[in-house]
């Protein structure tokens, strides 16, 4: 039996590092409520200057730079991230008898810190998969062409791995992912419902069969 687990905003907390990211970025103190709450796009409309906006495209593909640690300043931001309360617990009580499938949108280029990330923070990582994305599946989220949606990737790659695991639970913070999930008759599809973007019953219609606010609940 295995276990898919999302890893950032599910395991890993990124919110401080999405500060950091637009400080460097615009030069702009945005508000953590605001990081919490509106889209990356919608905060960019809201702190970028008058000339920042001019060069939105430029802006775009740094962000995204920064944040996949495509630029190595992305690592230092990393730095900020602190584990979600309870999640590593969770995870090693569920290693014991499931094998643990990080599935994660970082890139292939931080295996090795994302690794070391996750022992820091104390989640399993022996008797584990990690699967990642790669830079070309961002081309279309940052703005530079044709190319897979990050839900046709998450499909893609979900798909692969269920050809070769008996899939039996996953949890994941997006709404967006659960029809696939779905679609692949997970029997457990766990929404973590921490963020204020969304709401438990965005995750019920999207196929989520249970929905918690916090991985204490998992221990139950």
């Amino acid at each position: 039996m295995s276990i898919v687990v999302d890893i950032d905003d599910t395991l890993i907390e990124t919110k401080h590092r999405l500060h950091g990211v637009w400080k460097v970025l615009l030069d702009s103190e945005v508000s953590m409520e605001d990081i919490e709450t509106l889209s990356h796009g919608d905060v960019f409309m809201k702190y970028a200057s008058d000339n920042q906006k001019k060069r939105m495209g430029d802006f775009q593909q740094r962000f995204w730079d920064l944040l996949l640690c495509e630029d190595e300043r992305g690592y230092e931001l990393a730095g900020l991230d602190r584990p979600i309360a309870d999640a590593a617990e969770v995870l090693r009580v569920w290693s014991s008898d499931s094998r643990i499938l990080y599935l994660t949108g970082r890139l292939e280029g931080t295996r090795e810190f994302t690794l070391s990330q996750l022992r820091e923070f104390g989640f399993p990582t022996e008797n584990t998969d990690l699967v990642m994305y790669h830079s070309s599946d961002f081309s279309r989220t940052r703005g530079l062409g044709t190319g897979p949606t990050l839900v046709e990737t998450r499909a893609r790659l979900f798909g692969e791995i269920t050809k070769t695991h008996r899939v039996t639970r996953v949890v994941d913070d997006y709404p967006g992912y659960f029809i696939i999930y779905s679609v692949q008759n997970v029997p457990e599809r766990i929404g973590l419902c921490i963020s204020k973007k969304y709401t438990v019953k965005q995750f019920m219609d999207e196929g989520a069969t249970r929905v918690v606010h916090t991985w204490r609940e998992l221990l139950d």
